[in-house]
């Protein structure tokens, strides 16, 4: 497949995006604002941590760089020179507080639409507030570029639906819900797709394609606070919450989510409030605000579960060191936006615990942060399992926690680090009190 294609925005979706582009043979030229990110990129190095195939999404960047197929570039006109499809992967944030934060996505659509030629394509894959391309982005384009939209030029909407970590691999499977302004965008948005993804493209109105996203991510949320909950009462009659969903969900029409340490990323902690600010102002969403206020809480109630099962081995956690495993917003993922992990370690620093976290795939970046699993683990009186990485599988994870200071509690809801230890004959019975699985014991 030949052509040049432009991908704006390189973080965690785009970066992947742009790659899978060039492995289907595309030219990309791929935008971002961040100078010392795209510096970076030009030298071959990133953060973002994916494999596709076993090969490092790093290694797949300095192959494409090598043969000309990758171009990174501040500078959106680089774009324009050669490419008729844009791909826009900018994100709209949301505070702690449930502001939006717009601007960064609309001034990439003014930027855009200040370099677009006539027949180009535009095509939208970040996920936004229902009406905001109608309303806001349609508008910003066709004010910038003086053309007409879904006439002079095209534009279209599908938003992506890829899990950070497995996105190179989801980009090329997943099924697309599409919308186009008009037909004819539906359908040039629809075949560049259809070389990217063997899924079916689902094509609808626009309104449908941008609330289908946030529903997706919303349904999560609302699952993920119902396991929380029944964790609750699972604590309250003394029984294993995973046992308990698991005996649930042999019912052919039951399909329970497992509690963790609560609700990180980029994507479902936002949905609540892109749906909330699409309505109008007096509407309210009850049952999805309760849900995200479960979730946002999770973390607190990891923290307390910790206090009170320290307090039965007879120590205070103000006195305490915690160490926590893993930083990422979830399992095998290198993202720390809006991370459970994190927010463990801020309400254990409010309660005077000293912490320590280690994580191997994230930049050394917060000030509890360690360089080795050993430092991390010695001397720490608890340990917080929080966020699971395939890297932990090469420690040697019975020996270090034999560093901690006994009796050591330990919380690790989805029993991953005691999987790991369970075929260890060293771990001596006695030596750990596991506070995990719903029970306290």
């Amino acid at each position: 497949m030949d052509g040049t294609i432009g991908v704006v925005g390189l973080g965690y979706i785009g970066l992947p995006l742009a790659l899978c582009l060039c492995e289907k043979g595309y030219r990309v030229v791929g935008v971002d604002i961040d100078e010392d990110k795209v510096n970076e990129l030009c030298r071959g190095r990133t953060t973002v941590s994916e494999t596709l195939n076993g090969e490092t999404l790093e290694s797949i960047l300095q192959r494409h760089l090598s043969s000309g197929r990758f171009i990174p570039t501040t500078h959106i006109s680089v774009a324009a020179w050669e490419g008729r499809a844009y791909i826009v992967t900018v994100g709209v944030p949301v505070t702690k507080e449930g502001t939006l934060n717009e601007a960064p996505l609309l001034i990439a659509m003014e930027q855009l639409g200040k370099v677009l030629k006539p027949s180009d394509l535009v095509l939208v894959r970040s996920t936004v507030v229902p009406g905001m391309m109608e309303d806001k982005i349609i508008p910003r384009l066709r004010e910038a570029s003086q053309m007409t939209p879904g006439v002079d030029f095209h534009v279209a909407y599908a938003a992506e639906r890829v899990a950070e970590g497995r996105a190179l691999h989801e980009f090329q499977t997943l099924d697309v819900v599409l919308a186009g302004l008009t037909p004819q965008c539906a359908a040039k948005a629809a075949d560049l797709l259809s070389h990217l993804t063997a899924g079916t493209i689902h094509v609808t109105d626009l309104r449908t394609a941008q609330l289908t996203k946030v529903i997706e991510n919303v349904q999560r949320d609302v699952n993920i606070a119902l396991a929380h909950q029944i964790k609750e009462i699972a604590e309250h009659h003394g029984v294993d919450v995973y046992e308990l969903i698991r005996l649930a969900n042999t019912h052919p029409r039951v399909r329970l989510l497992e509690p963790g340490i609560g609700v990180g990323g980029y994507c479902i902690p936002s949905a609540y409030a892109y749906l909330a600010a699409s309505l109008p102002a007096g509407r309210t969403l009850p049952l999805l605000k309760l849900a995200r206020g479960i979730n946002e809480t999770a973390p607190a109630r990891t923290v307390e579960r910790l206090a009170k099962q320290l307090i039965a081995v007879g120590k205070s956690l103000d006195e305490c060191t915690i160490a926590i495993l893993g930083l990422g917003m979830k399992d095998g993922s290198n993202d720390v936006r809006h991370s459970p992990a994190l927010a463990c370690a801020e309400h254990l620093l409010q309660r005077g615990a000293v912490v320590r976290a280690f994580d191997p795939t994230v930049p050394m970046q917060f000030p509890f942060q360690v360089s080795t699993l050993e430092s991390c683990l010695y001397g720490a009186d608890g340990v917080i399992v929080a966020a699971w990485q395939q890297a932990f599988e090469e420690f040697d994870l019975a020996r270090a926690l034999r560093m901690c200071r006994q009796p050591a509690v330990i919380v690790d809801l989805k029993h991953r680090l005691r999987r790991s230890l369970a075929s260890d004959p060293s771990q001596r019975e006695g030596e750990l009190a596991w506070a995990s699985r719903g029970v306290d014991r």
